[in-house]
């Protein structure tokens, strides 16, 4: 197996922002040559909250049983239950550990930041479009540090998000990227290369004209300090379970990053095999 063999971040039809059953992507999987799939819907709250970007809270025991019955209908290709989750300060992270992948035994869980609260409470989109200023790029990276020294998640989806929201890169935004690219390398917590990035329509800039994100300079950061990547497509149609991989592996081929795609599924496929005999 291969690290082009393997994806690890795919949404469906439950977040409400996709389109597509299980099957459909699992059938995709197989005929674009992959050998291992991750399904990661966005983690849902009990009170529903933010539930315009995924599924019910009740909805959970569904999303796991259509993995299960997938896992008897597609024996040839390796799939992997899990949840890309994003800390709420009203929960917890015993609560992602117990009341979601403990009692809905998954297999793993990825940390993407999306929305960042402010010393008010105030919620807001991590986005592209927003042109946030420095504070909210603050929240950010504090925020994603705080994921990965949580000890909940596998690896970091879409560090970089929060770029399509930034003008420029000036000293400010470099010291604040370093500070996650540091605590990836020290906590060995595989960053991802997002595809779905560059899908999304490309943007003007003060500098240019780019995609919202993967950033080249938060990645040549992160090749700087070796941290090891994961390329994940992002899929939210059964279309693009595969698509924009080649020019993401190009993208990191080019910076020279270090792919785990295969190493981060073999060791969340022993953790599981050690719970069985637990």
């Amino acid at each position: 197996m291969n690290n082009r063999q393997v994806n690890l971040h795919t949404h469906t039809c439950l977040c409400k922002h996709g389109e597509g059953m299980v099957p459909d992507f699992c059938a995709e999987a197989l005929k674009t040559g992959l050998n291992i799939l991750g399904f990661s819907e966005h983690s849902p709250f009990p009170d529903n909250r933010y539930n315009n970007t995924r599924m019910d809270y009740a909805q959970l025991e569904l999303y796991c049983q259509w993995l299960k019955d997938a896992r008897q209908t597609f024996p040839a290709l390796e799939i992997l239950s899990g949840l890309e989750i994003d800390l709420d300060p009203d929960f917890p992270p015993a609560f992602y550990r117990e009341e979601l992948k403990e009692r809905f035994e998954l297999d793993f869980l990825s940390g993407g930041v999306h929305f960042v609260h402010d010393k008010d409470g105030q919620c807001i989109w991590a986005g592209a479009g927003a042109h946030h200023p420095l504070e909210v790029i603050r929240l950010f990276t504090e925020k994603t540090i705080f994921l990965m020294e949580s000890g909940l998640v596998e690896f970091i989806t879409h560090p970089d998000m929060v770029a399509g929201s930034i003008d420029r890169w000036t000293p400010e935004v470099k010291t604040l990227f370093r500070e996650v690219v540091q605590a990836a390398s020290s906590l060995n917590i595989p960053l991802e290369v997002n595809a779905y990035g560059f899908r999304k329509a490309e943007l003007s800039y003060p500098e240019g004209i780019r995609h919202p994100y993967p950033w080249q300079p938060f990645w040549e950061l992160a090749a700087e300090f070796d941290v090891p990547c994961v390329i994940g497509s992002d899929a939210h149609a059964p279309a693009e379970v595969s698509s924009n991989l080649p020019e993401v592996y190009a993208f990191t081929e080019e910076l020279g990053l270090r792919c785990v795609n295969a190493k981060t599924a073999l060791k969340i496929i022993q953790k599981r095999t050690l719970s069985q005999y637990e």
